[in-house]
């Protein structure tokens, strides 16, 4: 049950070089929240993991600061390049994160990700329309899974994710 703390320590290993060409990292099911997250973005902002392609982290209590934090000082400065899979479910992703994530999106920080998956959170329309207008700009143009279940999508935030992908914005 790793928590905020042995996650923190095990990212400034990270951050010091170890484990540089780690390509899967599985942290799913543990007790990481945002505190967590956070340190671990940090180290990956510092190039930590650059060979990372699968990232798991469904199944903890990351809400909305920490995927902003993920967000910003991971994504933001390009240092997941080669992630392929982005596992996200059963978090606490309310729609500032989402946004959040977007808009690292729209800046084409996950070109090569295939594997999407935000089931489980809590964000809703505002979220998956921000999510939408990333992906309607071209943001993941490999992506050949997503899952959004048991999220709080109505019908507005469907209707704005259909638009982008009608525009041919996702692969066929």
């Amino acid at each position: 049950q790793i928590g905020d703390g042995g996650l923190a320590a095990f990212a400034e290993a990270l951050g010091k070089g170890a484990l540089a060409q780690l390509k899967e990292l599985n942290l799913a099911g543990n007790q990481i929240a945002d505190a967590g997250i956070k340190a671990l973005a940090d180290a990956f902002g510092m190039w930590a993991l650059p060979q990372l392609q699968c990232l798991w982290l469904q199944f903890n209590q990351i809400g909305d600061a920490g995927l902003a934090a993920f967000s910003e000082h991971a994504l933001g400065k390009g240092a997941l390049l080669k992630l392929e899979y982005l596992m996200l479910e059963n978090n606490q992703i309310g729609d500032p994160g989402m946004s959040a994530l977007s808009e690292s999106l729209a800046m084409g920080a996950l070109p090569n990700l295939e594997k999407l998956d935000l089931a489980g959170n809590d964000f809703g329309d505002e979220g998956l329309t921000s999510f939408a207008d990333a992906v309607g700009k071209g943001a993941l143009p490999g992506l050949t899974v997503l899952n959004l279940r048991r999220n709080q999508i109505s019908d507005p935030g469907m209707v704005a994710f259909s638009e982008a992908i009608g525009k041919g914005a996702l692969p066929n």
